[in-house]
């Protein structure tokens, strides 16, 4: 799965629905990779967000929700390096982690997402919106690079959603 240690099946590590890596586990990562850029490797963040996930959820069966989250898991996982960590952070949200990466690297894994994105767009009538941030020297902890890329996904749904927004 990643070079990251992720130990699938382990209820704290991993989400249960999807088959990703948890929160916690992105947290603790995450904490942990924010510093590579202080040392000069670009680090990038992808947030996703399931637009409507619960609204979508009423009236399917739990196979069906099983089904769709584990496609998505499973398209996370094939978008990233294994030096990179896609994992489930909230009932409707993703984040993607990616190591040695700039944002014109985060650029093209979105573009690329969005396109594997597709058929469950068009499966089941999900949509996505990406907020995407890189790190940035004046950064000073992993919550402002969380912060960045949280405003470009705002800024992606305020402009209609199911589209990817970019921190500058």
């Amino acid at each position: 799965m990643s070079d990251i240690q992720f130990r699938e099946g382990h209820p704290a590590l991993t989400d249960q629905e999807t088959g990703l890596p948890s929160g916690l586990h992105f947290d603790t990562v995450f904490h942990i990779i924010f510093a590579f850029g202080a040392r000069g490797i670009p680090v990038t963040v992808i947030l996703l967000e399931v637009e409507d996930l619960p609204e979508w959820r009423e009236g399917k069966t739990g196979a069906e929700i099983q089904r769709v989250l584990r496609w998505l898991g499973g398209i996370l996982t094939s978008s990233v390096r294994r030096s990179d960590l896609a994992a489930r952070t909230d009932e409707a949200r993703f984040a993607l982690i990616l190591v040695d990466c700039n944002v014109a690297g985060g650029r093209l894994v979105a573009d690329r997402l969005d396109l594997f994105l597709d058929p469950v767009r068009e499966a089941t009538g999900l949509r996505f919106s990406m907020g995407v941030a890189a790190y940035q020297q004046e950064m000073s902890s992993p919550e402002e690079l969380l912060r960045g890329a949280e405003g470009a996904l705002r800024s992606a749904r305020s402009l209609g959603g199911d589209r990817a927004g970019f921190h500058r």
